[in-house]
């Protein structure tokens, strides 16, 4: 379909052959019109060669009319043997005879190797004209120009145009429209645009060429605002007219825009074609009329291969494949005989749904019919094989394939992706010969899958090593790595790395630097990054609202989702978690009451568990334990350890034993595993001094072979990133590190500081107590990054568990002795320490 409307307006636009031969061909006398005209009927080249070796031994070989009207019967045959020999035949003409006459020679010979595809050699030979000296005419141009059309020979068709306008023949039509339709191929639209206001008198061609450029050349907004002003100025259209015009609206995805046109089709009377069926059944299957579609698809009588193509690609692109194999099962009964194309929709179909059986009858099919050659095909089973589970027969296929594009390798390593197998996955993107921005973008988003988030950076840096630069897609994965890497000098060089490449920040990348930045600790920059975004969706404004619950900055928080709701935008259950969140971090009770009422009874959202867990988490934290408990009682569900585990921390904040104790009964019914919620529990009992209690705990942890997660911290020092484990090790003591960590509590000491020994949960006596205190990883990181950095520079550093008072202590005191802004970001949200202060407000 797309050759046929390529075309279809340069060969209105070009003359018919008849039409120059009363102005240029030499006039024949009576006798030689019979041998000569008979040329005409030839069909063949071997009765042209035939009778033109008898009219040579009659002696009217040389003469111009013959040569004349044999490279005109030449080039209306359009084969590269015909055009051959009227090129000889021209040649040899040329060698004898002076260069008056043969301007009707070069006139057929140039359309002939345009429209058979020669345009270089049509392109040559009106250089050769020039050369020779033979004038061209109003009829040289429209071929010429069809040529560098095809070639998109954009230079050679400005000369022509050039040339044209100081022979004065720029006002003629048919030149016109050949220039409109050559700068539309060339993709210059608006000089076609002056060609077409400059003429004094259009026809439909003139139009059509333009409209058709324009819906084309990705301007349909253009090409459908042409059409009606042409139906304005009473120009009737014809069917590439509403070809063009409907795959315009296809494009636009604009239904009520495609009504316009389609009401002004029933009123034209214009005939409708094949061709325009094809493009309705597009149009609507684009503006998500699936009915509509369906509808016009059944109601033809003639449906043939392009047509059943259309409507399968259309279902399969929208995800409905149930549908595409039912009108593939049509096609099949009572339709054209599948193709290539055919199968390519089917099998995606198949691999949408997992439909291995419907999968491995395509495989038959194409095997059957000697399609398993095309690339494109076994991709597409590669692809389908892998989504139905069937890894074996998707290696075997890729194994089979004699051509392995970059395509068949990344069909294979995203099929184990997809599985889990990233381990294969990375063995094949290393055994690939050559690799494309899809291949990367795959690898590093399978690492980040996979919480691989060094690794992810690390094949990041590598890639652009290797002069490959990343798009969106690879930009959406690095920044989701740097927020949970917490790594903000690299969330800054990611940044920069978007805005100096000019990578389209659309919704989904904006969302992510936003995340990004809220998650390595600078609201700030993520507040920018939002407020330059032009859209957004739920997602955005819950990753902005995150942003401030990190912060502690719960009135923000609330002031967004206000102002969320007051663009219209439909807030779901995530967004509810961040403001949840954001109460319960400033110890806003109230205000998280009322928007977790508002859920149901204002937005018509049913709380989830992980809602009532943000609730029980604000009661807690507020030292509202009893509500929290009826909360819990009150559930539809039934808790589980998150609940409880929650209900847990609280209780430890405010040592509350009793309700501790009914938690951990509760709980005893759960097959739970989680390490942490036991390690709490024992904590608790351990604050109390219960240690029976304590070592039945450890022990019941013990017995299961679970292990204690170590309290760990890291801090990223001139682009290293640097690990502490609370405890530090032996070459720890002899560190700078270490002696830094004297210097500072030599100075906790002399300002009268007492460790809080409370949160050493050993039974121990107080020195003991008072060094493991002091070996905590925070603390190691915070000094490390004292003598790892220069004066001023922030500290920030990331904590795999909660900061304990003392700690929390220290990063105040270091912040004020040494006027060093301090982030540490705990498990639970991010501590800004500035002159003695902490954004918490010491809540948390």
């Amino acid at each position: 379909m797309a050759t046929t409307l390529r075309l279809s307006p340069l060969v209105s636009a070009a003359p018919s052959l008849a039409a120059p031969t009363t102005q240029n061909e030499p006039k024949t006398t009576a006798m030689e019109t019979s041998p000569t005209g008979s040329l005409r009927n030839c069909k063949t080249m071997n009765e042209v060669k035939q009778l033109h070796c008898h009219i040579t031994k009659t002696g009217h070989g040389s003469k111009p009319s013959t040569v004349t009207r044999l490279i005109s019967t030449c080039a209306e045959m359009g084969t590269s043997e015909s055009l051959e020999y009227a090129r000889k035949a021209f040649d040899l003409f040329l060698g004898d005879q002076e260069t008056k006459g043969m301007l009707f020679m070069c006139n057929s010979l140039i359309r002939g190797y345009a429209s058979a595809g020669f345009s270089d050699e049509a392109i040559l030979l009106y250089v050769q004209m020039a050369v020779r000296g033979i004038l061209p005419d109003k009829f040289t141009f429209p071929f010429a120009l069809s040529a560098c059309s095809k070639v998109v020979a954009f230079c050679e068709g400005v000369q022509l145009h050039g040339a044209l306008v100081k022979m004065g023949l720029e006002g003629d039509a048919f030149i016109d429209n050949s220039l409109i339709h050559f700068y539309a191929e060339c993709g210059e639209l608006d000089y076609g645009r002056k060609v077409f206001d400059g003429m004094s008198e259009r026809n439909i061609v003139s139009w059509t060429s333009l409209i058709c450029g324009y819906a084309r050349r990705n301007s349909p907004r253009e090409a459908v605002s042409l059409f009606f002003e042409m139906v304005a100025e009473g120009f009737e259209s014809n069917s590439v007219t509403m070809v063009c015009v409907i795959s315009a609206c296809a494009k636009l995805k604009d239904l009520k825009l495609s009504e316009r046109v389609c009401a002004y089709l029933g009123e034209s009377g214009v005939k409708v074609n094949t061709l325009m069926v094809n493009a309705l059944v597009d149009m609507y299957m684009k503006c998500g009329e699936t009915d509509a579609a369906k509808r016009i698809f059944d109601e033809c009588v003639d449906k043939n291969l392009v047509l059943y193509n259309t409507i399968l690609s259309n279902y399969v692109r929208q995800g409905l494949a149930r549908e595409a194999l039912s009108v593939l099962d049509e096609m099949m009964r009572q339709g054209p005989r599948a193709d290539r194309v055919t199968l390519l929709s089917a099998i995606s179909a198949c691999a949408q749904l997992g439909d291995s059986l419907s999968g491995k009858c395509c495989h038959g099919y194409v095997i059957r019919n000697g399609l398993e050659g095309w690339d494109a095909i076994c991709n597409a089973m590669i692809d389908m094989y892998m989504k139905c589970g069937k890894q074996e027969m998707a290696c075997r296929i890729f194994d089979n394939m004699l051509n392995r594009t970059v395509v068949s390798w990344n069909s294979v390593i995203a099929g184990f992706v997809r599985s889990g197998a990233v381990k294969s996955a990375w063995q094949m993107f290393n055994e690939m010969p050559t690799s494309d921005l899809v291949s990367w973008n795959t690898m590093i988003g399978a690492l980040v899958q996979e919480s691989m988030f060094e690794e992810a950076i690390e094949l990041f840096r590598v890639m652009q090593a290797e002069g490959i630069k990343g798009d969106r897609v690879t930009m959406v994965e690095v920044a989701s790595s740097c927020g949970y890497l917490g790594a903000l000098d690299l969330a800054k060089w990611t940044h920069a790395y978007i805005e100096k490449n000019k990578i389209d920040c659309d919704m989904r990348l904006g969302t992510a630097l936003v995340d990004m930045f809220a998650r390595c600790g600078d609201p700030q920059s993520a507040m920018k990054v939002f407020d330059k975004m032009r859209r957004r969706d739920v997602s955005t404004w819950t990753a902005a609202i995150g942003a401030m619950a990190m912060e502690g900055n719960g009135e923000r928080a609330l002031e967004l989702f206000d102002e969320m709701i007051r663009q219209g935008v439909k807030p779901d259950e995530v967004v509810f978690v961040a403001l949840l969140t954001a109460c319960s971090h400033v110890g806003f009770v109230e205000q998280g009451w009322n928007i977790f009422r508002s859920m149901k009874s204002v937005h018509g959202i049913s709380p989830h568990i992980v809602h009532y867990g943000c609730m029980v988490d604000l009661l807690g934290r507020a030292g509202l334990l009893e509500e929290a408990v009826d909360l819990v009682k009150s559930m539809p569900m039934d808790p589980n350890d998150v609940i409880w585990g929650t209900l847990l921390a609280a209780c430890r904040t405010h040592k509350n034993v009793k309700i501790a104790s009914y938690a951990a009964e509760q709980m005893s019914t759960l097959s739970t595993q989680r390490t942490g919620i036991h390690v709490l529990l024992s904590n608790i009992y351990a604050s109390a001094g219960k240690w029976d209690d304590v070592a039945k705990v450890r022990l019941h942890l013990k017995e299961k072979g679970v292990h204690k997660v170590p309290g760990s911290s890291s801090i990223e020092v001139n682009g290293m990133i640097h690990e502490f484990t609370s405890g530090g090790d032996t070459n720890t003591e002899k560190s700078q590190t270490a002696s830094m960590l004297q210097e500072i509590n030599f100075r906790l000491r002399e300002a009268g500081h007492v460790p809080d020994l409370d949160n050493v949960l050993l039974d121990v006596d107080d020195k003991e107590k008072e060094y493991l205190l002091s070996r905590h990883s925070e603390k190691l990181a915070i000094a490390f990054g004292l003598i790892g950095t220069g004066q001023r520079v922030p500290i920030r550093v990331v904590k795999n568990l909660r900061m304990c008072s003392d700690c929390h202590f220290f990063a105040k005191f270091v912040s004020k002795i040494y006027n060093r802004e301090i982030t540490v970001r705990d498990n639970n949200r991010f501590h800004f320490f500035r002159q003695g202060l902490c954004s918490c407000g010491d809540y948390w």
